[in-house]
């Protein structure tokens, strides 16, 4: 007894042994550090129960040791190296990445016998035609430009822009040499170009021709990003970091408590940025921003 003692004061005991990760923890994989991913896991933390135990790790750092009860990957790369992990946790969700970009992975897990589900980055086709008719009541031609990782969104763009009154009309470009051409002969039939997120189509080499060619034509495009709006994008439809990480994070939290998760869900919430001098130039009246997403809410709420 005595030695025993001894030992206790020492703190020479025995360790008992504790799990390198609690039966309730969740583990957050982020394509990068800060930016855009930190604020979506800082949203998803706030959500979260507070007894929820949460660790991140970068795409492609080992997960940690121990019964995880969920994963979420943020970010493409992060949805990948989740999708190629073959970690056994029961809830694995990717947030913040384009349809496109998720569907593709998702469809290589399939093949392996996994399951991811997804918060996705992209908003709905129905909200962006709605923007549409909302932004612009007059104008009733819709053009969109689709690269090889659209070519498949013709059929629903047209469902969505009919459903809104509206007519869609489409170009198909296999590579960036027939960009130009392609551009020019939508906007001969065209009242507003919809961007539709296509790595061919969209990208920082291309935007600006694009906007141009637009404008000369007079035809007001309507982006995705408020980046496109700034640098000449008439109006967008987007959801911020911090709102997909507030919808994420409540959907891991349901997840949590036994309910299930939709395979994937476009975002709730949404923001409605305009640029008031491409309406000026354009001869455009709109109504700001805050009423724009006001209106187009409550035209979601009531369907």
């Amino acid at each position: 007894m005595r030695r025993i003692a001894i030992l206790l004061l020492l703190g020479l005991t025995a360790p008992v042994p504790r799990p390198a990760v609690a039966a309730d923890a969740v583990a957050f994989v982020l394509s990068e550090r800060g930016g855009a991913y930190a604020q979506v896991a800082e949203a998803m933390r706030r959500e979260l129960n507070g007894g929820t135990e949460v660790t991140e790790r970068l795409a492609g750092e080992a997960l940690p040791h121990g019964a995880l009860r969920a994963v979420a990957a943020i970010g493409t790369d992060a949805c990948r190296s989740l999708a190629q992990s073959g970690v056994a946790a029961p809830i694995r969700v990717c947030v913040l990445l384009p349809k496109i970009a998720f569907e593709r992975i998702a469809e290589g897990a399939r093949v392996r016998g996994d399951t991811l589900t997804a918060v996705l980055l992209d908003q709905p086709l129905a909200r962006q035609m709605a923007l549409i008719r909302l932004a612009l009541p007059e104008r009733r031609r819709v053009a969109a430009l689709l690269g090889p990782e659209t070519h498949a969104l013709g059929a629903k763009l047209a469902a969505s822009a009919a459903a809104q009154g509206l007519r869609a009309s489409f170009g198909r470009i296999e590579s960036a040499e027939e960009l130009a051409g392609a551009l020019q002969k939508i906007l001969l039939d065209a009242d507003a170009l919809l961007a539709v997120p296509d790595g061919l189509v969209f990208n920082s080499h291309t935007i600006q021709n694009i906007l141009r060619t637009a404008f000369k034509n007079r035809v007001p495009l309507v982006a995705f990003s408020p980046a496109y709006v700034r640098a000449g994008a008439l109006v967008a439809v987007y959801s911020t970091p911090q709102q997909i990480g507030r919808q994420a994070g409540r959907s891991l939290q349901g997840a949590l408590a036994g309910r299930a998760m939709p395979a994937q869900q476009h975002p709730q919430e949404f923001e409605v940025s305009i640029n008031s001098h491409v309406a000026r130039s354009l001869g455009i009246d709109l109504d700001d921003e805050a009423a724009l997403a006001d209106r187009l809410s409550r035209m979601e709420r009531a369907r």
